[in-house]
């Protein structure tokens, strides 16, 4: 058969992807799966203006539709799955949107919904399909982990139990992408996960409602990933919920890394500030190996919205992370919520100036979101908070809930002044020039000039688009 692959975009939206665009990385480890069968992808994450007549000639030519779909992006899969069903194309869903709503499938355009890991059940579904001709109620009421619907009932099958060892999960298949171009800021990149799942509390956070329980590669496994990646790749992102769990491994991993000569690409990853405070020597192999940005979870400047969101983290702890990757020229990406629970406008205008006195290299500032089945969805749900119900509105800077303390205008201004204030109040130029000291010397951030030139050609980008967010906010 052939089997269109489609990552959906959310076109319009502001954030990070516009400039940290990082290949469908789900799909890759999925086509594997079904080697026996032909395989095309259109990423709309990495070229949101695909023409549709362009998509409508790969609808055609598929034999089945297979969409991964976050929760802002679900507008986008339907889209795709009304045009494949323009053709009588089957098509099915998964990803964080389908795993956390599996009610998606009710919609007329999706036939079968996939929850959780994908690389057991897809092809169980592929199978059923080749082999009947057709999905019906009968021949995938015995499939773990998805759901569909038998006339107009909605059917959720029980769950199929996590992969316990990720090192069975054949390789991905980074032909997936042919010619496509993803970039961290101007440089090619990379990514690969080495875990799987979080064991943090965060009640915003849905990773765990999607993975509730953390696994990890071998080291080895790890490295050989690696190693299978282009040399022309500059940048490799570790897209783990959290790299930095267990330390121990990250100094295998690190040790692998400069045994094999794999010390000259630049790494980023998500990590936790105290994990990097407790383990001194670990942090050390990251610096060794190339570590060059890292993504920490800031939130806020008040220790009791810490507290009540489930950080586990002082601000103490985030401070001394952050002086402690700068002091080894790491980049830090700190990203804020704006709206916490609890927290008055005046709190919030403290957390916006936290953000500037911190110096992060990066900040990024999102609005309050309760994504379905998290413990700050229920809170919100239950207290009559939420007051938009369109997907693709979670996309983390339009604002679709309210507190207690806080309009929802009010927490759009507020996250209207974070970027104004951080990087666009006297000039995007300004707050690139107070952080060229740093960069210029401490020779340990010398990397960043091998970059810069690209960087700079996004520069007016940048601006152009937090300015135009500032506008709609």
């Amino acid at each position: 058969m052939n089997i269109l692959y489609v990552n959906a975009g959310n076109v319009g939206s502001f954030g990070l992807d516009t400039f940290l665009c990082a290949p469908p990385l789900a799909l890759m480890y999925l086509t594997p799966t079904v080697p026996q069968h032909k395989k095309f992808l259109i990423d709309l994450k990495a070229r949101p203006n695909t023409p549709d007549d362009f998509i409508r000639r790969m609808l055609q030519k598929a034999d089945l539709v297979a969409i991964t779909s976050y929760t802002p992006s679900t507008k986008s899969a339907m889209k795709i799955g009304s045009m494949a069903k323009e053709y009588g194309k089957p098509v099915i869903i998964g990803g964080y949107h389908a795993s956390l709503v599996p009610e998606v499938v009710k919609e007329p355009m999706f036939d079968v919904a996939v929850q959780n890991e994908g690389e057991l059940t897809f092809p169980e579904v592929v199978n059923i399909l080749e082999r009947d001709g057709k999905w019906t109620p009968q021949n995938l009421k015995g499939v773990q982990g998805i759901s569909y619907k038998n006339n107009h009932d909605l059917v959720i099958n029980e769950p199929r139990p996590l992969i316990k060892d990720l090192d069975t999960l054949p390789m991905p298949d980074r032909t997936l992408i042919g010619d496509t171009s993803y970039e961290y800021f101007g440089v090619t990149m990379d990514a690969l996960e080495s875990s799987r799942g979080c064991v943090g509390q965060c009640d915003f956070c849905c990773v765990k409602e999607h993975t509730p329980t953390w696994r990890k590669k071998t080291p080895e496994r790890v490295v050989r990933e690696i190693e299978a990646l282009s040399r022309k790749t500059k940048w490799i992102g570790f897209q783990d919920s959290e790299f930095t769990i267990n330390m121990g491994r990250v100094r295998d991993i690190c040790k692998l890394l400069i045994d094999r000569g794999l010390d000259k690409q630049w790494y980023s990853a998500q990590v936790r500030a105290d994990d990097l405070l407790r383990d001194p020597a670990a942090f050390k192999s990251m610096v060794d190996v190339g570590f060059k940005m890292l993504f920490i979870g800031i939130e806020t400047a008040h220790q009791a919205s810490l507290d009540r969101i489930g950080k586990r983290e002082s601000i103490d702890t985030i401070k001394q992370a952050v002086k402690l990757c700068h002091d080894n020229g790491i980049a830090v990406l700190g990203a804020f919520i704006i709206g916490n629970i609890g927290e008055k406008y005046d709190d919030v205008l403290k957390t916006i100036k936290y953000a500037s006195e911190l110096e992060i290299d990066i900040g990024q500032f999102t609005a309050l979101t309760p994504l379905p089945k998290t413990k700050l969805w229920e809170e919100a749900n239950k207290n009559g908070w939420i007051e938009e119900h369109d997907w693709t509105k979670y996309d983390f800077t339009q604002v679709v809930m309210r507190t207690p303390d806080l309009t929802r205008r009010q927490i759009a201004e507020l996250v209207h002044k974070a970027y104004k204030d951080f990087y666009i109040q006297n000039g995007f130029g300004e707050y690139f020039w107070k952080k060229l000291p740093r960069y210029a010397f401490n020779p340990a951030y010398h990397w960043f000039f091998k970059m810069l030139p690209e960087f700079m050609k996004n520069i007016p980008a940048i601006e152009k688009l937090v300015s135009d967010f500032s506008k709609n906010a």
